[in-house]
């Protein structure tokens, strides 16, 4: 007798840990980028950047299993279809969240090392090389833009868990449902 396999109704547990293990990193940087001035001396400040620095490496290198899954994967649908409109501000979403994923690390990555500081993974005690060397005006650019993004980024995680609480609990599909299994 021949199963007809249905259409999945979640997303992998592959794409959702990477989802939600990309939350709690991200959960991580932002804390220690706005927590660091908390630390009680210059070293231990370094230290905490150096964290920051790495887990926002970490973020970039699960970029790529990410877009991958989700690019390999079926999506499971939403049930009820959304509309038109609101199709598009999802995938828009989508694109904003993975191109900030994937630029935010890189950007973080070129103002340290235009600072000429070293990036040291701390978990694996290795220090990056340093493929730039000392250039102020790129640190100040790319360490400005590093900023604004990563502000402008709260504004859409905001977004994304809104828009998934208003799946829920206005248009009630199974938006929410999808990724938590």
């Amino acid at each position: 007798m021949n199963a007809i396999a249905s259409p999945a109704t979640h997303y992998s547990r592959l794409v959702r840990a990477l989802h939600w293990g990309t939350l709690l990193l991200m959960i991580a940087v932002y804390a220690t980028a706005e927590l660091r001035g908390f630390a009680p001396d210059r070293p231990a400040r370094m230290a905490v950047m150096q964290w920051h620095m790495a887990l926002g490496l970490l973020i970039w290198a699960l970029v790529l299993p990410r877009v991958g899954a989700r690019l390999v994967q079926p999506l499971p649908a939403i049930i009820p279809p959304p509309g038109r409109l609101v199709h598009l501000a999802a995938r828009t979403a989508h694109v904003l969240l993975y191109l900030f994923l994937i630029v935010q690390p890189l950007l973080g990555l070129l103002t340290a090392q235009s600072g000429d500081r070293a990036v040291t993974i701390p978990l694996l005690g290795f220090t990056l090389p340093n493929f730039i060397g000392l250039d102020r005006g790129l640190h100040e650019w790319t360490e400005d833009l590093h900023v604004a993004l990563g502000k402008a980024f709260y504004v859409v995680i905001g977004l994304h868990a809104a828009a998934a609480l208003a799946h829920h609990l206005y248009f009630r599909d199974n938006t929410l449902r999808r990724m938590l299994g």
